[in-house]
């Protein structure tokens, strides 16, 4: 009982935080299953497909100038997550995601979330950003959390907030 008391606090804590500058329509969204919350400018939808073995579980939103807002993750063996194997993890998340969308990679820097390890990745084409990427190995877990679109849209603040925007949650 005491658990969920806190966890109901920490949640409301976390959503008054994040309410702090959010753009204007934006909500709090989290997933339970996920173990994630984040602010999104719309309801998102989710989809599950199978890429070998694996299972992605995928959030997509939709927001302003073609924008779209996409949260996803994956569990994998821990043999595949071992320590020496997280950046071999991260470069081949960092590796597909770029030709995914048959771009170039312009920027890649380490960063942590709640001490787990991850990346922050930008991708252009032509010479253009298309893809803002922060990918994160929590445990078994690989979360991949980015915005794609036109130039314009990739430029807003409402990307910045939307990538700093998300949390663990338990």
């Amino acid at each position: 009982m005491l658990s969920t008391i806190s966890s109901v606090i920490a949640f409301g804590f976390l959503v008054g935080m994040l309410q702090d500058g959010m753009p204007t329509g934006w909500t709090v969204f989290s997933s339970k299953p996920g173990r994630f919350s984040v602010a999104l400018p719309s309801a998102p939808v989710e989809r599950s497909q199978f890429v070998g073995q694996l299972k992605v579980v995928k959030f997509i939103a939709e927001g302003k100038n073609e924008a779209l807002f996409v949260i996803s993750y994956t569990d994998f063996a821990d043999a595949d997550v071992k320590k020496d194997a997280l950046q071999k993890r991260l470069d081949q998340a960092r590796d597909g995601a770029v030709a995914s969308v048959s771009g170039m990679l312009k920027a890649d820097k380490a960063i942590l979330l709640e001490g787990h390890p991850g990346r922050d990745i930008v991708i252009e084409k032509g010479g253009v950003v298309i893809v803002r990427i922060r990918i994160y190995v929590v445990d078994r877990r690989v979360y991949q959390v980015l915005a794609l679109g036109p130039p314009p849209a990739l430029a807003s603040k409402e990307i910045a907030f939307f990538l700093d925007s998300f949390r663990l949650i338990k």
